[in-house]
């Protein structure tokens, strides 16, 4: 299951945590199924 981290919005500030543009501060860990606003996009593959 794809979390916070794989999203395009997520900027990493800790290991464990980051900052979403749209929801804010969110863990890294969190199940994309339960974003808030529902607008997980994932990051490009590389």
């Amino acid at each position: 299951m794809p979390c916070c981290k794989d999203c395009i919005s997520y900027k990493p500030k800790t290991r464990d945590t980051g900052e979403c543009r749209i929801n804010g501060d969110v863990p890294a860990d969190r199940d994309s199924d339960r974003c808030p606003s529902r607008t997980f996009i994932p990051k490009p593959q590389k």
